[in-house]
Parts: structure tokens; sequence; C-alpha cells
């Protein structure tokens, strides 16, 4: 991958990245006031406060970005997707993402119709562990990492190494940071040679996420 074109996609991700709040609300009917209802009120605040305290200690995204390069027939294929699910745990630092690969749009009109008529999703998930404990907690130079990533694709499980990088991130009053993460995998650890004919051995995976500061 060029600099300058991972640097764009950098500046594109940090430019568009948004993220989404999960709530829960609840409708409470009228009770009357006595000792059981009291009682049963008390243990809905209990159950939401718990509810609450442990949904804010993960982060989530359902349109985080991903993009892949890689080629056909020996023409260049770039594919790219805002679907991929990420989730990261504030506490233990593990990030778990899951794709499926039917939400992936390329530049050839072949390969897109093969990916869309599959029947079932060809969900692509990985998990790793981000080996920083602090990086939300305060401004930091930028952190880079060899980041060790378990990927589980139609039943089969292999371990990538991704180059890696934290980036602190000014917005405003608020903190947050883009983890960026860019590596190589191999065709055929993943068993897309036999979906896609005439691809190549290896695919550029590079995705970046906006992480805000857990308040």
């Amino acid at each position: 991958m060029a600099g300058s074109f991972y640097d764009a996609f950098l500046s594109k991700m940090i430019n568009s990245t948004k993220s989404k709040s999960r709530g829960c609300f609840f409708n409470i009917l009228p009770l009357k006031i006595n000792t059981m209802n009291i009682k049963h009120i008390a243990l809905i605040i209990l159950l939401i406060s718990f509810y609450q305290s442990n949904a804010q200690k993960i982060y989530r995204t359902d349109e985080g970005h991903i993009l892949m390069m890689t080629s056909v027939d020996n023409k260049p294929v770039k594919a790219e997707s805002h679907k991929l699910a990420l989730y990261l745990d504030y506490d233990s630092k593990v990030v778990n993402g899951a794709l499926d690969l039917k939400t992936l749009s390329t530049d050839i009109p072949e390969v897109n119709s093969i990916l869309q008529e599959q029947e079932d999703p060809l969900m692509l998930r990985f998990t790793g562990t981000v080996p920083s404990v602090d990086f939300l907690s305060k401004r930091h130079d930028p952190i880079d990492f060899n980041w060790l990533v378990t990927v589980t694709y139609q039943g089969k499980s292999y371990m990538l190494q991704f180059k890696a990088t934290i980036t602190h991130i000014e917005q405003g009053l608020a903190m947050s940071c883009l983890i960026s993460a860019r590596g190589q995998v191999l065709v055929s650890d993943t068993g897309l040679g036999s979906l896609i004919q005439g691809l190549d051995k290896t695919i550029q995976v590079q995705f970046a996420q906006l992480v805000l500061k857990l308040e």
C-alpha cells in the first residue's frame, strides 16, 4: 500500500466516522403504592443500573469501514464495506469484529454478483487484544504495535499479525482515539479462492475506527 493512499484512508475515517450510542428505555406502568410494589420498583431500578453500568464499558459500532485490495485475473480489485461491526471492551481492551463479506462492494460487477448470489451470510470474525491499558485516559503520542488477531471464517480459524497504530484525536472538549491496522491475508486461509476464480494469492486489508473516550 502506498503511504499516501493509507494516509488518505485514515483522513477519511477521521472526518466521516460516527459513533452511535445504544440505549435501553423502559415504560413502567403506574403501580399502587404498597410494600410489594416498592420492592418490585427497587429491583427494576437495580437491574437498569446494572445494565447501564456494564453497557457503557463496551464501545460498539455497526458501521465500521474496512478496505481490501487484491487482484482477479491479474486485474486490481478494491473492495470495501461500511458494515464492519466492532466491539471494544474498555476494561480488557479486547476488540471483536464481524463482517458479512456479502456487504463488500467492488469495482468489478462480476465479483459483486458472486458475493450477492450466496444464500447464506459469509461471516468473517476476528478478535485481538490492544496492548495498552490507558490509551483512552490521557493524551499520548501515536502508539505503534504488532497486533496478533485470531480470524474465523466458515468454521476455520487462523492467526494474523497486523501493523497497528493508536492515534490520539482531539474533538473539541471530547477526546478519542483512532485505531488503525493493516496487514496481508493469504487467500488459501480464507477459502475465497474457491468462491472467486482467478483471485490472487494474497489480500491486503486495512481498517480504521474512531473510538470515543469512556466518560
